[in-house]
């Protein structure tokens, strides 16, 4: 994904938080500070995940390109690429996030690497 793509998809995304905090509000008029306070870090969260997710996949250090001299960190053995998995991870707030990422495998002990980032 390109980054005006990303920026596009964060605008707009944004945009309909913003509606729906005040769409919110108004259905919520007696609402607490917590409540409030609770409400719009749900909603931030959202982007929150969807920024982390995009810009962790349109990371450079996502792609190996060529694994010719990409070796295992642990042996040093040259790794084999076994094509894109998905990976799951969890934010801080404990999100899901899905990254897609090159799998490779090393032939020597047998070390399953995502590329970082």
């Amino acid at each position: 994904m390109k980054q005006g793509e990303m920026k596009q998809g964060w605008k707009g995304m944004s945009e309909e938080i913003l509606e729906g905090v005040a769409q919110w509000r108004e259905e919520h008029p007696r609402a607490t500070m917590r409540e409030i306070e609770d409400e719009i870090d749900k909603r931030l969260s959202e982007l929150r995940t969807k920024m982390i997710t995009d810009t962790a996949n349109a990371s450079e250090r996502a792609k190996w390109g060529d694994s010719r001299g990409v070796q295992c960190p642990d042996c040093g053995a040259k790794l084999i690429k076994k094509g894109k998995k998905k990976r799951v991870l969890l934010t801080r707030d404990g999100r899901e996030i899905e990254l897609d990422r090159e799998y490779a495998v090393c032939p020597a002990c047998g070390q399953g690497i995502f590329p970082p980032g």
